[in-house]
């Protein structure tokens, strides 16, 4: 967004920086009396203050002008010592008069009072009175440094340049009409800068003629610097500002859809795109009865978004089935990603021929559609990036950089112009001065972003400015949600991925039965072809005590254990003849890794150790029924408990060797909600919904619950969780989720926190919520099965898999 806003922001900063040399001045009087009539001719840069002392010391605490050194020649003349003994008592006026690219003078105008130059006590200094073309001046030179000066009219007038001064009493002053518009505006602050802007180069085109001047009042603070006022365009020269003349400003939708991510974007606006491309036409010196492309006539939106490598276009719809209709013959449908068709688009330079100099410089190759955006990009991966973040609400919207600006900003205007991540310091050091090595290497990191809105009204614009810093430069991204990796398999996966080895990796299966382990950056570390399908979850076990995980699991014929290198653990896998009809169960008793795995085949339980060895003396060695469940493992108190739940009804709780531990009178007509414990009582939910609840001693109690089919319990800890359709209950607090389907709800503790995932299966979206039945900020993101969580990576972050694509596994961090 280069130059463009490197212009806008570079002509503010130098407003507000050249004020830091106007030192220890007095409050102002309400009128500026005739200072207007001396400002020199040409002048770039003319402000009003009101108040110097307050003004320089809000200069010298923000923390965007900290960031310049004193080879810049707008701060080396704050070291003038002339300018830092003046007194005046009234309102002032300064203006710049820029030379060349390494030469400038200023120029200071006052109400003339006793006390605004006191030479008696200065020390070093030289005054002689000096007469050329019949005028008076003096000549003041005060440490080595040369100041013209004089007084006209009561009003007194110090230059830099002797030349300036002899031609402001020759008369030769700032007549311009459109300046003495904006120099008469009402101050509304103790800074008004009006701001010559002739030139201004947009991204990727020469300079170009935007508008006359600005008046723009100034507000600093410590954190941050804002800028309003009003910009003027004249109707004598072609201004670019004019193309947004009889145009209403239209929402600005642009920070919904550029990736948190991106360096920059720009947005335009406009109600009428005949009348906008014909203006444009115009202003470009063409012919302005050829025709307009009809692709934009129902888009009220146009702009681009800089990825930092590469440029892409987009434009808003007010009505998406129009504008894809009116498409639908430039397009040659490419592939999809995410269930987002992205198609060849065969007009690459519209962008280019419809929209220069706004849009420039780059190919729209490819085109998808994103609800009522339309983005075109130069390559898939662009596209994929922008789908990426649009899904997983990793957009500049849902930054805490876009949040703290934008109160500031309005709504809707005609253009919008945005800088991220800091990335502006080389265009101000080229305005300023292209041999400034200081600001070229100025970093800007603290300060995410940096925005200027132009909102054409009548025959004029109004302007504003904002940029905040934020504490360490950081961008918060929804929730601090990024996308780590988007990693395609050989196949589609076979159920969801999972977190291994507190969240650093991902494993999942392919539906060719290849298991996966993905390193925390997407690669792909090892594969291992098993015969069969995995039955339920991988267990992470850790049977050597030393920190080294294992992954532990069943399928239909084979008991593995395998070790994060891919081999397979000595004893492992062992082989069945008959079908394994459960998900492996693990049992670690007193929390020592003292394992015991259970094998469940049909109404037989085998139990093995870490070695692979058959646990001897475990008694229960076969149910009177198919089992329905895996066996599990409570522990209440110090007493362990195992169960057994059997197809007949039965559910068998067992001590630790296999013997019944509570006797059960009663049969339950068991649902695929597993059995367990709430309240120190065990809890089957059955087929219909009825709640029963089994204390330590065998007493049951009833309880018909009033919920859907679909009803779900699951329990972590003393956390519970419910979800009947839309309706998700945590500890009882209530969080009313969209219409929509739903997978069952799964809870995760990651250091020492309970949060509960749920996956809206329709619209593929991953939701996360606490323990208060608050959704974490930043969700819902994409995905297409259930998630898991786990701690991940470094500073506590919290690591999160899910399945995308059918054949793609994304890992997410949060911090």
């Amino acid at each position: 967004m280069g130059n463009f806003l490197g212009k806008a922001i570079a002509s503010i900063l130098s407003i507000v920086t050249v004020a830091v040399f106007l030192v220890g001045c007095e409050n102002s009087s309400e009128k500026t009396g005739t200072l207007m009539d001396f400002v020199p001719q040409g002048a770039s840069l003319v402000f009003k203050i009101s108040n110097f002392e307050t003004v320089r010391g809000d200069i010298e605490s923000n923390a965007l002008l900290s960031k310049f050194g004193e080879s810049s020649p707008y701060l080396l003349i704050s070291k003038s010592t002339f300018l830092q003994n003046l007194r005046p008592k009234n309102e002032s006026v300064l203006s710049i008069n820029k030379i060349d690219d390494s030469t400038s003078f200023y120029t200071f105008i006052s109400k003339q009072h006793p006390q605004l130059f006191v030479t008696d006590s200065l020390k070093d200094k030289t005054i002689e009175t000096l007469t050329v073309d019949d005028f008076s001046f003096q000549r003041v030179t005060l440490a080595k440094e040369t100041v013209y000066t004089t007084t006209v009219d009561s009003i007194f007038i110090a230059s830099s340049s002797q030349k300036i001064l002899q031609e402001i009493l020759k008369g030769n002053t700032e007549k311009d009409e459109t300046f003495g518009k904006v120099y008469n505006l009402p101050n509304a602050g103790q800074l008004t800068a009006l701001l010559r802007e002739n030139n201004v180069s947009l991204p990727d085109s020469a300079k170009v003629n935007f508008t006359s001047w600005s008046a723009l009042n100034l507000q600093l603070s410590p954190e941050s610097l804002t800028a309003t006022g009003i910009t003027l365009a004249t109707d004598t020269i072609p201004q670019l500002l004019n193309i947004f003349k009889d145009q209403i400003p239209q929402p600005n939708g642009v920070a919904d859809l550029a990736p948190a991510n991106a360096r920059g974007a720009l947005s335009f606006t406009f109600n009428d795109a005949e009348k906008f491309q014909k203006e444009l036409r115009i202003f470009r010196g063409e012919n302005e009865n050829a025709g307009t492309t009809g692709i934009f006539g129902s888009v009220s939106e146009a702009g681009k978004i800089d990825l930092g490598n590469s440029i892409s276009f987009f434009v808003k719809s007010i009505d998406p089935s129009l504008t894809t209709d009116v498409l639908a013959r430039y397009l040659t449908l490419e592939n999809s990603f995410r269930e987002v068709e992205i198609s060849a688009f065969s007009e690459p330079d519209l962008f280019k021929r419809t929209f220069a100099p706004l849009l420039d410089g780059a190919n729209a190759n490819y085109i998808f559609q994103l609800e009522n955006f339309f983005v075109f990009t130069e390559n898939v991966s662009d596209a994929e990036t922008i789908i990426s973040a649009f899904q997983n609400n990793s957009t500049l919207k849902n930054t805490t950089a876009f949040e703290e600006n934008a109160p500031v900003l309005s709504n809707a205007s005609s253009l919008l112009i945005l800088k991220m991540k800091g990335d502006f310091g080389k265009d101000i050091s080229l305005f300023l001065n292209e041999k400034s090595e200081t600001l070229k290497n100025a970093s800007f990191d603290g300060i995410p972003l940096a925005a200027i809105q132009f909102s054409y009204d009548r025959n004029f614009a109004h302007v504003t400015f904002t940029c905040k810093e934020t504490s360490g430069g950081a961008v918060k991204v929804g929730g601090s949600i990024s996308e780590k990796f988007n990693t395609k398999l050989e196949n589609a996966l076979l159920g969801a991925p999972q977190l291994f080895g507190n969240g650093t990796n991902v494993v999942t299966q392919d539906i060719s039965n290849v298991l996966y382990f993905i390193s925390e950056s997407g690669k792909i570390l090892w594969k291992k072809k098993l015969e069969n399908a995995i039955l339920g979850k991988i267990q992470e076990i850790d049977i050597y005590g030393n920190g080294n995980k294992q992954l532990a699991f069943a399928t239909k014929n084979n008991f593995y254990i395998i070790d994060r290198n891919g081999n397979d653990v000595t004893g492992f896998p062992i082989k069945f003849r008959d079908n394994v009809t459960q998900p492996l169960s693990v049992f670690d008793y007193d929390n020592n890794h003292n394992y015991r795995f259970v094998i469940t085949q049909g109404k037989q339980v085998l139990m093995y150790d870490k070695g692979g060895k058959t646990v001897k003396g475990f008694g229960f060695e076969k149910a009177k029924s198919a089992i329905v469940q895996p066996p599990k493992h409570i522990r209440m108190g110090n007493k362990d408990y195992i169960l057994i739940a059997e197809e007949n009804g039965k559910l068998n709780i067992l001590s630790r060797v296999g013997k019944t531990r509570v006797s059960v009178s009663k049969d339950f007509d068991f649902s695929e909600i597993p059995v367990a414990e709430e309240d120190s009582y065990f809890v089957v939910i059955t087929k219909d919904n009825t709640k029963i609840r089994i204390d330590q001693n065998g007493k049951i109690s009833t309880q018909k619950l009033d919920v859907g089919g679909s009803y779900w319990f699951a329990m972590e800890g003393n956390t519970k969780a419910t979800l009947d359709d839309n309706l998700l209950r945590i500890d009882g607090k209530l969080a009313e989720l969209p219409i929509g389907l739903y997978s069952k709800p799964q809870l995760f503790t990651v250091d020492r926190n309970v949060y509960v995932t749920i996956t809206e299966t329709q619209e593929n979206k991953v939701y996360v919520f606490d323990e208060s039945a608050k959704i974490v900020d930043g969700f819902p993101i994409y995905g297409t099965s259930t998630a898991t969580l786990a701690e991940g990576g470094p500073r506590k972050s919290i690591a999160i898999a899910v399945k995308g694509e059918s054949d793609t596994v994304i890992y997410y961090l949060m911090n």
